[in-house]
């Protein structure tokens, strides 16, 4: 008798040791589950090149901001939001491509006209730190908010018609809301994809035309 209950002892103690070393066997899962958000990677894309080419403008770099431009379509600047519309409120868009965008010669633009129809005609540079990175050439501008996609503010006068024009474009907006209502300036970078890559096509500016 204590031969066979040593033997049953034997062959269970056998028995849980092999399925100890099945659970020990079991593989591990070592892949993230958790689904990968395509348009937040491209948010986040484009957040990042938006504050490279910010950088670069006030640097004065159009080398370094032309090797982010779009090949074929270049750059095109708008004076007023209506990006893309064939009426361009304003005048007609400069269009730049990486070429001209990168010898940023001393070149004069007619760029556009305010409602006084005074015309703004000066060489990119000028355009860019006068216009841009300031208002109107007499106020510095604090782009104190960066929105994805969608404007921070929606003013009445002249509509935001980037996605009308280009609906596959996406754009990263630099926002000031300004003292007043009437001294906001917003600076939209638009981008379009090309071979899973994405490039600058236009710089749309904001502001009020009061």
């Amino acid at each position: 008798m204590k031969n066979i209950k040593g033997l049953l002892i034997l062959v269970i103690s056998l028995l849980v040791l092999s399925g100890c070393n099945e659970d020990e066997k079991q593989p591990v899962s070592t892949i993230n589950t958790e689904e990968i958000n395509p348009d937040k990677e491209t948010e986040k894309e484009l957040l990042a090149l938006s504050e490279k080419i910010f950088s670069l403008l006030k640097e004065s770099n159009y080398e370094k901001v032309a090797e982010k431009v779009e090949p074929e379509h270049g750059v095109t600047f708008a004076f007023y939001a209506d990006f893309g519309n064939p009426e361009g409120y304003g005048g007609e868009y400069v269009n730049l491509t990486k070429q001209e965008i990168s010898k940023s010669n001393d070149t004069k633009y007619l760029w556009g006209a305010d409602e006084s129809d005074k015309e703004f005609k000066m060489s990119l540079d000028e355009y860019v730190q006068q216009f841009l990175l300031r208002s109107w050439g007499r106020r510095e501008v604090d782009y104190s908010i960066i929105t994805f996609n969608e404007p921070a503010e929606n003013f009445a006068g002249v509509f935001n018609t980037i996605h009308d024009y280009y609906p596959d474009a996406k754009y990263v907006e630099y926002y000031s809301p300004g003292e007043t209502e009437h001294l906001f300036q917003s600076l939209r970078f638009i981008y379009q994809e090309r071979d899973g890559e994405w490039y600058l096509i236009g710089i749309a500016r904001d502001v009020s035309t009061l």
